[in-house]
C-alpha cells in the first residue's frame, strides 16, 4: 500500500523473501567465495545484489535519471566494503560512503544515477570489492537516452491589465512541448496576489501540442504587481520562467463595459480591443495582453468624451482577424 503524506515523488524499496523447492533466479554474486573450513559452522561473508542486471530506464538527455540499489552481506561474518566504481560517465553512484562495514545479514541501499548525454541505449556496470574474504560484485547497468524536448510559454510577455479591489483578472496561457515530449512536474508562481489553475500535474505533453494554464489576478496588498511564474518539468529548458504582472486600480470614476460574441474560426487565442476618439478610426490597442474572454472594461476614460471601439480575434500563431464593427460610447 502507498499511503501519500504530501505532493511529491517518494522513492523506496522492496525486498521479498521466499522459500520454495524449485530453483531460484541467479543473483549478482561476489567472486572467489570462500569455502568453511571441515568442521566450521559459520557461513564466511558473501556480498550479494538482488539483481545482476540494474535498468534505469528512459531519461532525457541531459536530466537525471535513479535507481535504488541494494547490497547485503549474506553470510554470518562482517564483511568491509571497500570501493565502488562505475564505468562510463553517464552513470554513477549516490549515497554509499565508503569504507562500509556490514554485519552479518545487514543490507545498504544507495541510488545508482543516469545521466545520458545523447539519444540512444547505454550500457554500463558498478564494479564493487569486499574484504574478509576479498572478492568482487559486478552489476551491469543500461538505460536509455530520450532527445529532451523544450517548453514554450506563450504569450511570451504576460500582462493582466487593471483589475480593481474586489475583482479579478484571468489570463490563458499555453504550454507547449516543441521537439519531443514534455513532462511538467510542477507550477509555481512568487506572489499570492496571482493563482494558478490548469490540468492536474505531472501531465505529459505530447511532442508539438500544447495545455492550457490558467493565471488569474486577485489583487490584495499592493497597487502593482509582478510575479515570476515557474514550470519545472523534463524540458532541456527547465526550469521555464515567465515574469507575470498586473496593475490594482484604485476607486473608479468612469468605465466603459465592452462585450462581443465568441469568434467561430478554430484555434483562437484571444482577442485584442482598439479604441478611438473618431469614427472609422484611426484606432490604438489598449489590452496589454491578448484577452482570453469576450468582455472588457476600459476604465481610462474621462468624462464628456465619446469612444470608438473595435475588436479583433487571434489565433495560436498570433495572426489577427478584421476588425469587428464599430460601437461607440460615450461617457456623460
Amino acid at each position: 500500500m502507498f499511503l501519500p503524506q504530501f505532493t511529491w515523488r517518494t522513492f523506496f524499496s522492496l525486498a521479498i523473501c521466499v522459500s520454495t523447492i524449485f530453483s531460484p533466479p541467479p543473483l549478482a554474486l561476489a567472486g572467489d567465495k570462500p569455502v568453511a573450513a571441515p568442521g566450521s559452522h559459520a557461513v564466511r561473508a558473501q556480498l550479494i545484489c538482488v539483481s545482476a542486471k540494474l535498468q534505469l530506464g528512459q531519461v532525457a538527455v541531459g536530466q537525471t535519471g535513479d535507481r535504488l540499489m541494494t547490497i547485503t552481506n549474506s553470510g554470518g561474518t562482517p564483511l568491509v566494503v571497500l570501493s565502488a566504481t562505475s564505468t562510463g560517465t553517464e552513470f554513477g553512484l549516490n549515497g554509499l560512503d565508503l569504507p562500509l562495514t556490514l554485519a552479518a545479514g545487514e543490507s545498504f541501499t544507495f541510488r545508482v544515477i543516469f545521466v545520458p548525454q545523447r539519444s540512444g541505449p547505454a550500457d554500463g556496470s558498478i564494479s564493487i570489492v569486499a574484504e574478509s574474504p576479498k572478492q568482487a560484485l559486478t552489476v551491469l547497468l543500461s538505460g536509455t537516452g530520450k532527445a529532451a524536448g523544450q517548453l514554450q510559454v506563450t504569450p511570451g510577455a504576460i500582462d493582466l491589465g487593471d483589475a480593481s479591489a474586489g475583482s479579478a483578472r484571468t489570463q490563458t496561457v499555453q504550454l507547449t512541448a516543441i521537439g519531443a515530449d514534455v513532462i511538467v512536474v510542477s507550477a509555481a508562481i512568487s506572489s499570492e496576489n496571482f493563482q494558478l489553475g490548469g490540468p492536474a500535474l505531472p501531465v505529459t505533453i505530447p511532442a508539438e501540442h500544447s495545455v492550457p494554464f490558467k493565471i488569474t489576478f486577485v489583487p490584495r496588498d499592493s497597487w502593482n504587481s509582478s510575479a515570476i511564474l515557474s514550470f519545472t518539468s523534463d524540458a532541456s529548458n527547465s526550469p521555464t520562467e515567465q515574469v507575470v504582472t498586473a496593475r490594482k486600480l484604485g476607486p473608479v470614476e468612469h468605465k466603459v463595459q465592452l462585450s462581443w460574441k465568441a469568434s467561430t474560426s478554430k484555434h483562437i487565442a484571444g482577442y485584442n480591443i482598439y479604441r478611438g476618439t473618431q469614427s472609422g478610426g484611426p484606432y490604438k490597442k489598449i489590452n496589454s495582453s491578448l484577452d482570453p474572454t469576450t468582455t472588457y472594461a476600459d476604465v481610462h476614460v474621462v468624462a464628456g468624451y465619446k469612444y470608438y471601439y473595435v475588436a479583433a480575434a487571434v489565433n495560436l500563431n498570433g495572426l489577427e482577424s478584421k476588425y469587428s464593427k464599430q460601437v461607440q460610447a460615450v461617457v456623460p
